[in-house]
């Protein structure tokens, strides 16, 4: 659990039983303390998924289909995590069930079934609402990714050497797929089913990179450079440099 995850859950466990979450509202010095909480926590989450993805990227490379897709769908997983903290809103597990907390408003909202099923709905009514990570389209593809990772971890369990359909480089090289899905600036690849499964981290992780510079934030130098030592490209290591 993350920093701001941890002090909110334990605000929110001040509610009296009576009350209503929607009517529960925390003191300034509350969100005070987990504010100073959010910008190492979005920096905690885009390590995370910098790590899962070139790791991910390592195994395409060596013919892992399996362990890629699960480490492919844990990137976007911290992605929206990171996405999340650095537009102040902070899931958390109540004790009861998932919720989020919207620091700017002072207002709780109902969370997902689970950490990994998102209330989308509850997302779209935060400041989060007018970022593409939360649109329509980035839900749908988010559960399809999560159904790839299902399949490799429950259903289908590991086909390796076989690659997935989707991680199947054809007529070009896996560099060249990064670049192509890193500049989709009109999202042609990041939601389709057949590209999604790295367009659509690649896309998050970069959006996570923007919100990282904006905030001149950085990786501190351990976890740099274990980033950009483990990245499979020429190209620039987001998150870490």
């Amino acid at each position: 659990m993350s920093d701001a995850a941890r002090l909110t859950k334990l605000a929110f466990s001040g509610k009296s039983a009576g009350t209503p979450y929607t009517n529960f509202n925390l003191s300034t010095a509350e969100i005070h303390s987990i504010s100073n909480q959010l910008e190492s926590d979005m920096v905690d989450n885009a390590y995370a998924a910098i790590v899962s993805y070139a790791e991910a990227m390592l195994g395409i490379t060596r013919g892992s289909s399996s362990w890629s897709i699960i480490r492919l769908y844990y990137s976007a997983f911290y992605c929206l995590k990171a996405m999340m903290f650095s537009q102040s809103i902070v899931p958390f597990n109540s004790g009861g069930g998932e919720m989020l907390f919207d620091l700017s408003n002072n207002k709780f909202y109902k969370g997902g079934t689970s950490s990994h099923v998102l209330n989308w709905k509850s997302l779209r009514s935060t400041s989060l609402k007018n970022c593409w990570c939360f649109s329509q389209d980035s839900q749908e593809a988010y559960a399809l990714l999560r159904t790839f990772r299902e399949d490799a971890n429950y259903i289908h369990a590991f086909e390796d050497p076989n690659l997935h359909n989707c991680l199947v480089t054809k007529n070009s090289t896996l560099s060249k797929r990064f670049r192509a899905y890193r500049d989709d600036n009109h999202f042609l690849y990041t939601y389709l089913q057949d590209h999604l499964a790295i367009a659509y981290p690649t896309k998050l992780i970069f959006e996570v990179d923007l919100e990282i510079a904006k905030r001149n934030c950085q990786l501190d130098l351990e976890r740099a450079q274990h980033a950009q030592k483990i990245w499979n490209f020429q190209d620039r290591c987001p998150v870490a440099s």
